[in-house]
C-alpha cells in the first residue's frame, strides 16, 4: 500500500516551499555528461520544461500558503484545526445528517411568526406577555421545555389506546386509579432515539435544501448590513463626524434616561408587535387604509408638509457645510425655473421622455427662466443663467444648483421630483399630472389664498374638456455670497 500523504498544514507547506527554493538556488552546470550526448535542442527543451514545472509548483505552493497564512484575528487561532479537504468533506456530511433539529426549530419559529396556526401563535403571544411582564419567570423556561419534551416522548412510548380515547371523563378518572404505575407497565412502543439521516433519504435532501436557504439568508443579511459601513468608516468625514457626535449625545442621554424607561413594557410591546406585524390580515388592512387616505384631499396637504420638511432638513445640512466667510458676509438664494411640455410618443416606453423642454412651442416661455411666470431676457440660455449671479454677488465655491423639493414657490405644492403641473396655457396648477398619469386624479387642485387648508377641485365636466396637465416647471436654487469690496491701499 502506498503511504498516506502528509496533512496539508502550514508547517508542511512551508517546509516543501523551502526545499523547492533550495533546489532552485543550487548551481546547475550547463554542461553534463548526458548533455554532451544530446543535441542542443533537446537540452533546451528539457531546461524549459523543468523551469515551467518549477514555476507551477512554486505558484501552487504560494497560493496554498496564502490561504493558510491569513492574518490571525484572535488568539484562539492556535486552537483551530488547519485547513483539510478530507476534514471539510466529513464535517459537511455530518452537518447535513445531524442538522435536523436546527431547521425544525427554525421552521417552528417561522410558523409561529407567520401565523400558520393561529391558536399556536396566540398561545405564544400570551406566554410572551407573562414572561416579559414578569422576567423572574424566565428561570422557569428550561424546566418547562424539558417537561414538554418528556410529555411528548411519553405518549410516544406509552400511546393512548382507542378504548381509552373513547372513555368518558369519569371512566377515564376511575381507570387512572385502577391502572398499574408506569414503572410496572410494559411500554407499547420503542423510545425515540437520535438517528442521523442516511445519504439518499428524502430528509437528507431536505436538509441540503435548508442549508442552501440558510446560506442565502446569511448572504442577504451581509448585503443588507454592508451598506451601513460607509457611514462608520470615515469615508465621508463630515457625515461620519456628525454620526459620531450624535452617538456621543445619545450615549449621555440614554445613560440619564435609562432608569426612567419602562423596560418591561417596551419588551412586552416589542414582542407583541413582531407577532402582530406578521399577521396575514394586517398588511391588507394597512394598504386599504393608506389607499383610502391617499384618495382624500388631505393627502396632498400631508405630502406637501413632508416635502417642506425634507427641504428644510437638506437646507440645514447644506448650511452646516458652508465656510465661515459665507456666514460673515451673508448669502442670497438665486433661483431659476425649468420649463417643460408634454408630448405623447407612441414609440417611447418611458413616460419621462415625453416631458422635454424641446417640446415647448415657439413664442412661449424659454426652457430656463428667471421668474416663475416664464418671462426671461431674450436669448438667455441655461449656461448664461448658471454663470451670471446678480450684481454684487458671486457663487459660493463648491455649491451647485439644487432642486427645490419643498415647493414653497407653488400655491399647490410640487410632486416628488419638484415639479408643479399646469394645463396647456400654464394655468390650473396641481402637484400631479392630471389627465396624463392614470394613477393621479383627473382634475387639478387649486388652493385658495384665503384659506390654506381648503382645496377647491375643478369639476369632472371641466376636467373632461381641455384641462390636461401638459406643462410643468420646477425651481432650482443656488446660493450666492455678497462681494466685499476691499478698501484701496494708500501708497
Amino acid at each position: 500500500m502506498s503511504p498516506e500523504p502528509d496533512q496539508v498544514t502550514e508547517a508542511n507547506l512551508a517546509k516543501l516551499n523551502m526545499e523547492t527554493g533550495t533546489r532552485a538556488k543550487e548551481p546547475v552546470s550547463p554542461v553534463t555528461d548526458e548533455s554532451k550526448e544530446r543535441p542542443q535542442s533537446v537540452r533546451s527543451t528539457m531546461s524549459f520544461s523543468q523551469r515551467t514545472m518549477d514555476s507551477m509548483n512554486t505558484m501552487i505552493i504560494r497560493s496554498i500558503l496564502a490561504v493558510n497564512s491569513e492574518p490571525k484575528r484572535l488568539p484562539t487561532e492556535k486552537r483551530k484545526a488547519p485547513l483539510s479537504i478530507p476534514t471539510t468533506a466529513v464535517n459537511f456530511r455530518g452537518f447535513v445528517q445531524k442538522s435536523g433539529p436546527v431547521f425544525v426549530f427554525q421552521d417552528g419559529v417561522e410558523s409561529t411568526l407567520m401565523w400558520d396556526d393561529w391558536l399556536w401563535s396566540t398561545m405564544w403571544m400570551g406566554i410572551w406577555a407573562v414572561i416579559s411582564l414578569h422576567p423572574r419567570l424566565f428561570i422557569c423556561v428550561p424546566p418547562a421545555i424539558a417537561l414538554t419534551i418528556m410529555c411528548n416522548t411519553f405518549f410516544i412510548r406509552f400511546p393512548i389506546t382507542e378504548e381509552t380515547r373513547n372513555m368518558s371523563p369519569g371512566d377515564a378518572l376511575r381507570s387512572m386509579w385502577q391502572e398499574e404505575s408506569v414503572l410496572q407497565s410494559t411500554p407499547r412502543a420503542p423510545p425515540i432515539e437520535p438517528r442521523p439521516v442516511v445519504e439518499g433519504e428524502m430528509k437528507y435532501f431536505l436538509h441540503m435544501r435548508d442549508i442552501q436557504n440558510m446560506m442565502r439568508l446569511i448572504i442577504d443579511g451581509y448585503d443588507h448590513i454592508s451598506p451601513v459601513v460607509k457611514y462608520l468608516n470615515w469615508s465621508d468625514v463630515p457625515r461620519t463626524l456628525r454620526i459620531f457626535q450624535a452617538s456621543m449625545v445619545a450615549l449621555v442621554l440614554l445613560y440619564v434616561v435609562a432608569p426612567l424607561i419602562p423596560w418591561r413594557l417596551l419588551v412586552f410591546l416589542g414582542g407583541e408587535f413582531v407577532l402582530i406585524h406578521h399577521h396575514p390580515w394586517l398588511q391588507p388592512a394597512v394598504n386599504a387604509m393608506k389607499k383610502h387616505m391617499n384618495t382624500g384631499r388631505g393627502s396632498y396637504r400631508r405630502v406637501q408638509r413632508q416635502h417642506r420638511l425634507k427641504q428644510r432638513l437638506f437646507d440645514l445640512l447644506d448650511e452646516d457645510r458652508l465656510p465661515e466667510y459665507v456666514w460673515e458676509r451673508g448669502w442670497k438664494e438665486m433661483e431659476i425655473y425649468e420649463n417643460q411640455r408634454f408630448r405623447a410618443r407612441r414609440n417611447s416606453s418611458v413616460r419621462d421622455r415625453a416631458w422635454c423642454s424641446q417640446n415647448l412651442k415657439p413664442g412661449e416661455r424659454q426652457a430656463w427662466t428667471r421668474g416663475s411666470d416664464g418671462f426671461s431676457a431674450p436669448g438667455t440660455t441655461p449656461d448664461k443663467i448658471r454663470l451670471e449671479p446678480e450684481e454684487g454677488y458671486e457663487w459660493i465655491e463648491g455649491d451647485e444648483w439644487r432642486i427645490d423639493w419643498g415647493g414653497a414657490w407653488s400655491s399647490v405644492g410640487v410632486d416628488d421630483e419638484g415639479y408643479a403641473y399646469t394645463d396647456h396655457s400654464w394655468n390650473h396648477p396641481a402637484p400631479y399630472a392630471y389627465g396624463v398619469d392614470d394613477s393621479a386624479p383627473k382634475s387639478p387642485s387649486l388652493k385658495s389664498d384665503a384659506d390654506d387648508d381648503e382645496l377647491d377641485f375643478v369639476s369632472e365636466e371641466e376636467a373632461s374638456g381641455h384641462y390636461r396637465a401638459v406643462t410643468r416647471r420646477r425651481r432650482w436654487l443656488r446660493r450666492a455670497v455678497k462681494i466685499v469690496e476691499r478698501p484701496a491701499s494708500n501708497t
